[in-house]
């Protein structure tokens, strides 16, 4: 594929990413059919260390720069096939740089029905039109000569028909004048309101008062494109959605008039004439223009809103995906519940599953506890993971004053989000993982294994039901489909995965795999046993040396037969590294573990220049990592022992907590009651805060000040303000405070724990 030096300077242009680098991506991309996570990791010295970020931005500016090409052809063709395209015409199509000026042109076209110019012009009332439009002969004599230009059997019978149908030809000709739009469009974004009001009937519809802050609301239409009133517009067009808004762009007609005036009324105009092009205008801009405005206005809203929630949405995926992870630790995983207890999953350091249970903390505590501390030493659990959903704040509070081996910190328990756990427990995944078991145990096992490994856990569920955007569900779905999926495929490679453990779901995220070869992998795993080198890869059916070269520096194997094979170091490199290694007397297990051999390498000037700068670079940190996991290592929040529920809360005073959802307006965080607080962007620091991601990020732990709390409806406001004072606190209803839930008697299991484990076998 040839890439034209025109196309290179337009991306180029529009990334602020120098045409060489440009031009190097889109080889690798599109020629080479190289993945963005293997470009950006293994491909540094062609692109100049561009990162998947940059990366992803040409391909995408490339992607749209062709769909605006095919466009215009199309646009050219149809217009040639019409027998109506103008050297003119053609020129302009030609030169339109966007695929709205490309609309544009081509809105006069479009049409399938005979409007009424068009009827006009076949009556042959062009001439009549153009006589008006010059404004140089005064009505009275512009109505004497359309009596010339009756036309019975084209039903122009009258001189007030003929002039009524050049008058449709001139309001076309308004409506459709590219340039005259293009100027009013910019008055529109700069200056026009965004007007919102109740519906007449907006009574009718559920939950109507919730949109009460958008009855009476105008902005101006440029400031809503902003991102820090897009979350406004995702409102508006909500409660639009619902018939409880109606809402326009507005922008005084007068003004709007005066604008097109500028290319419709000659200055040296006919006075008489002059009001019949200003009616023309008007109703132009009334029946055409301002429609089309406030509909492109609607449209380009929703666009820009859309993206800065899908980006906001793939930074909390992001930071929650490569948060802080446990690791090679037994744990036990609980469901909470009450009617039907708490459903109870051990797995081992793997994440394999090992054991299942039932228990009711309620009916006999002594009893329950006795039971937990025995599974505990049974399977050397060191962490007990709690979902965080219904009664998981009292479940973690009996087992840690309860259960002997937590109480003397033998055993550490904590709340994990069960978000999106009850979407993987009913899923095909969680069914073929456990066929044979109910979806409460799969959802306790989600528990346990997203608590050792949250990345390889939740690329498990649908990205939208994890519960870190905001209106998911109203913006583009394949935009956000798109975006969530190269988050997730981001991270699994930023991490990498072991070959010998991961499951086919995380494999699927690896460069170059896919669904199928990841199935593919699996199934060799499971027939031939753990892989001993990368190389067994290629021996693998239809696992060609392409997909090799892109995903072999991701899959890692521990403990294998080549020493490099446990790095993020590609095979590529291993012919030069066992080059070095032999003419320095070493072995490449002696470079990878010996620092005095390390640090030769990384001062050896000759490899340097070898391998190249980035590249080098990179492979130093993979033999100086301990770790190859480049994630933090997990660490507990305690919440406050003395609030449990909002009513424990106390205005003005501080709590510690973790962030568990960003949006444009502020911060949701988890203080260790059911419901998580907001933190406004007003309240997020003592400077001004123009975007809360640039202060915070999902998992992160924070130590926040009750502002105000709302008992009716709930609501919980938070400062981290140093001089953040407490407001009023809102009148509680008079229905009774919520006190702590009860546990409900159930009838005692018939089986024990303790004979359940003195017949256990691992499955």
């Amino acid at each position: 594929m040839e890439l034209s030096p025109l196309v290179l300077r337009h991306v180029a242009s529009e990334t602020e990413i120098s045409p060489v680098q440009v031009g190097n991506v889109l080889k690798l991309a599109i020629v080479e059919e190289c993945t963005i996570p293997f470009i950006a990791r293994y491909r540094k010295e062609v692109t100049g260390n561009l990162d998947e970020v940059a990366i992803a931005k040409i391909l995408e500016c490339f992607e749209v720069h062709q769909e605006t090409e095919k466009r215009r052809e199309f646009i050219v063709d149809t217009i040639k096939k019409m027998e109506l395209l103008t050297p003119e015409l053609e020129k302009n199509i030609k030169a339109a740089k966007t695929l709205q000026e490309l609309e544009d042109l081509y809105a006069p076209f479009k049409s399938k029905k005979k409007t009424k110019g068009q009827a006009a012009i076949e009556a042959g009332l062009g001439p009549l039109a153009e006589l008006i439009l010059a404004g140089a002969v005064p009505w009275s004599k512009i109505q004497e000569e359309a009596a010339r230009f009756l036309n019975p059997t084209l039903k122009v019978t009258t001189s007030e028909e003929a002039l009524e149908g050049a008058r449709a030809i001139l309001i076309e000709k308004v409506a459709h004048h590219a340039e005259a739009k293009d100027k009013l469009r910019g008055h529109y974004w700069s200056e026009a309101l965004f007007v919102t009001h109740k519906r007449k009937d907006a009574e009718k519809v559920e939950d109507w008062q919730k949109y009460k802050d958008y009855f009476e609301f105008s902005q101006k239409v440029g400031e809503l494109k902003l991102e820090k009133n897009a979350h406004r517009f995702m409102a508006i067009r909500r409660g639009m959605s619902v018939n409880v808004l109606g809402a326009q762009a507005s922008f005084p007609k007068d003004k709007a008039c005066t604008v097109l005036g500028q290319y419709f009324i000659p200055k040296t105009c006919q006075a008489t004439v002059k009001p019949i092009l200003d009616g023309v205008i008007e109703k132009a801009l009334t029946l055409h223009i301002d429609p089309s405005l406030d509909l492109e206005i609607k449209t380009e809203l929703k666009k820009v809103a859309d993206q800065f929630a899908i980006d906001i949405f793939g930074k909390n995926l992001k930071n929650l995906l490569l948060g802080p992870y446990l690791g090679s630790k037994s744990v036990m995983g609980v469901d909470p519940g009450i009617r039907t207890g708490c459903k109870i999953a051990v797995v081992d350091l793997t994440g394999n599953f090992l054991f299942d249970y039932v228990i009711y903390p309620d009916r006999n505590p002594g009893e329950t506890a006795k039971i937990l501390d025995a599974l505990c030493d049974k399977f050397k659990i060191e962490h007990i993971a709690i979902g965080n959903g219904t009664h998981g704040r009292e479940t973690l509070q009996f087992i840690e004053e309860s259960v002997p081996c937590v109480k003397a910190g033998k055993v550490h328990a904590t709340l994990v989000s069960e978000a999106g756990a009850s979407i993987y427990s009913a899923s095909e995944i969680a069914r073929e993982e456990f066929p044979d078991k109910d979806i409460t145990v799969r959802g306790a096992i989600s528990i346990a294994r997203r608590f050792q490994d949250p990345l390889a856990e939740l690329v498990k569920i649908d990205p939208k039901s994890i519960g870190v955007g905001q209106y998911q569900h109203d913006v583009n779905q394949v935009k956000l489909k798109k975006s969530l999926q190269t988050v997730v495929e981001t991270c699994v490679n930023f991490v990498g995965v072991d070959l010998n453990t991961a499951s086919a779901t995380l494999l699927s995220f690896i460069s170059g795999i896919g669904p199928g070869m990841a199935k593919n992998i699996v199934k060799y795993r499971q027939e031939k046993g753990v892989f001993k080198q990368r190389q067994e890869l290629l021996k693998i059916g239809r696992f060609t040396a392409a997909i090799f070269q892109q995903s072999a520096g991701f899959l890692r194997i521990q403990n294998g037969e080549h020493p490099l094979d446990s790095t993020f170091i590609h095979p590529e490199t291993y012919p030069i590294l066992e080059e070095w290694a032999k003419e320095h007397n070493v072995t490449l297990k002696t470079l990878v573990t010996d620092q005095k051999v390390i640090q030769q390498f990384t001062n050896d000037e000759k490899i340097r220049q070898r391998l190249g700068d980035f590249t080098h670079q990179d492979i130093v940190r993979s033999l100086q990592a301990p770790v190859q996991d480049p994630r933090s290592t997990f660490k507990s929040t305690e919440f406050r022992k003395d609030a449990s529920k909002i009513e424990d809360l106390k205005i003005g005073e501080w709590y510690p907590g973790i962030v568990n959802n960003i949006t444009q307006f502020g911060a949701f965080v988890d203080i260790g009651v059911k419901e998580s607080g907001l933190l406004h962007i007003s309240q997020i620091a003592d400077k001004f805060v123009t975007n809360p991601l640039e202060e915070l990020k999902v998992g992160e732990e924070v130590k926040v000040k009750i502002l105000e709390i709302d008992y009716e409806r709930k609501r919980i406001s938070l400062t981290r303000k140093a001089d953040g004072g407490a407001k009023v606190e809102v009148p509680r209803s008079s229905s009774p405070p919520l006190g702590k839930q009860g546990l409900q008697n159930q009838s005692a299991p018939k089986t024990s724990a303790f004979s359940a484990l003195k017949n256990f076998k691992v499955r």
